[in-house]
């Protein structure tokens, strides 16, 4: 006849509950280190731009394929009341925002409110042409807001974002005009 003992029994059941615990960590670690890399949301922006394209007035632009790897575009917002706009926000290889803005609106109005008030930087040459270089210093609770500015006859192209000029200029050099 076997003799009941508590204390075996005690640190028996302290055991198994300890076995479990350590293997639910074990699952949920696993979990979420196979959820470490960033899964950033894309949009497909292409009927966006077919309705620029048919509804503006002025030589629209969309990225072509000398964009490179690693840009995702993330949002579209055309608007076709009023001056007729549209932006494409992008996330780049470099973990910044990147923003191709486009409108017929007063071109001053359209680039103080794009570049957020933005002050004249000096230049960038990009594909041939000359960009207006516009900066923002960072709030502290903000990142820095670059931009390039092309002003074209009847429109005004913007690239802007947290991302540096040279992010800034391989987007702005990437844009076809659509036909």
């Amino acid at each position: 006849m076997s003799s009941y003992d508590r204390a075996n029994s005690t640190f028996g059941s302290l055991v198994i509950a300890m076995g479990i615990i350590v293997g639910i960590l074990l699952v949920m670690a696993l979990v979420v280190a196979g959820r470490r890399e960033e899964h950033i949301p894309s949009v497909d922006y292409r009927l966006d731009a077919a309705e620029l394209r048919d509804t503006a007035a002025y030589t629209t632009y969309v990225p072509g394929e000398s964009l490179p790897d690693g840009w995702v575009a993330t949002s579209t917002n055309l608007d076709t009341d009023g001056p007729v706009s549209w932006s494409l926000g992008f996330a780049t290889p470099g973990d910044r925002h990147a923003e191709l803005a486009m409108s017929d609106a007063d071109p001053d109005d359209f680039i103080a409110e794009t570049t957020r008030q933005g002050e004249p930087n000096g230049s960038s040459e990009v594909g041939g042409e000359s960009w207006e270089r516009f900066e923002r210093e960072a709030d502290p609770d903000e990142k820095p807001r670059r931009a390039l500015v092309k002003r074209e006859e009847g429109a005004t192209v913007i690239v802007a974002g947290s991302a540096s000029f040279d992010e800034l200029e391989t987007l702005a050099d990437s844009l076809d005009p659509q036909t």
